[in-house]
């Protein structure tokens, strides 16, 4: 936002002894001031992130949770975090082996702050960052995976993803959807969180406890980033 927009904003002489402010009258001018300066700190959240979505070589690649943070459950106990550490384990060697550099905010079952996680991430200029999760429906029999997105230059990513995994693993594409995660929010690069099925449905939690089933997972995160970095330009109506 400009420093200098709020120059040609009327004062308001709340204690003029000449002519009182009506209290709704105060109370409208707040409520736009907070709109105004709400809408340019959501523009402002979109500045400065690298448009790299085209043009990227390395991925980071972020295992969601870790250590006391383990995330959702399927009921037999398995935990989120060791099922996202083991797909992402297994999506690295396979974009090395496409040419990309690959990085992981963790190797191994430690907790990564948010704020490190994208951190980590923003250290490299050219690059994009995938966080890799499992998703959690309580009581409720929902099955499908599913993306999440905050930038635009994270958008087309976002939905070439989903619709990749859903097309290798089988599962019903939920899409992809805006989402303030901090780790979305705050990145400097196009980031993209991945739900990779829900671990709380039990058909569907008895398929990725399988490890055959979290290759094909693998093989699919791994497709939509590679054929996000080679695949049509942005301007084509299909990803």
């Amino acid at each position: 936002m400009d420093k200098n927009a709020t120059r040609s904003l009327p004062a308001v002489h709340l204690h003029s002894p000449q002519k009182r402010v009506h209290p709704l009258a105060v109370w409208g001018l707040l409520t736009t001031l907070t709109f105004f300066f709400g809408a340019c700190a959501e523009v402002d959240t979109h500045r400065g992130v690298r448009n790299t979505s085209r043009t990227f070589n390395t991925v980071v690649l972020d295992a969601g949770h870790g250590a006391h943070d383990s995330g959702a459950r399927t009921r037999r106990g398995t935990l989120e975090k060791d099922l996202a550490l083991d797909v992402t384990l297994r999506v690295a060697p396979k974009l090395r082996a496409a040419g990309f550099n690959t990085i992981l905010t963790r190797k191994r079952d430690v907790f990564v702050t948010l704020d490190d996680r994208v951190r980590i991430s923003d250290r490299y200029e050219n690059a994009v960052f995938v966080s890799i999760h499992f998703n959690d429906a309580g009581r409720k029999q929902v099955s499908g995976v599913e993306s999440y997105y905050f930038s635009p230059e994270s958008k087309r990513m976002a939905e070439r993803m989903v619709r990749v995994l859903s097309s290798t693993t089988g599962a019903e594409n939920r899409n992809a959807r805006v989402a303030r995660f901090r780790v979305l929010r705050i990145a400097q690069n196009p980031a993209v969180l991945m739900e990779c099925g829900y671990i709380t449905t039990m058909r569907e939690a008895a398929l990725i406890v399988q490890p055959a089933y979290r290759e094909k997972i693998a093989e699919g995160l791994a497709r939509g980033i590679i054929e996000q970095r080679g695949g049509p330009l942005l301007s084509e109506s299909k990803l």
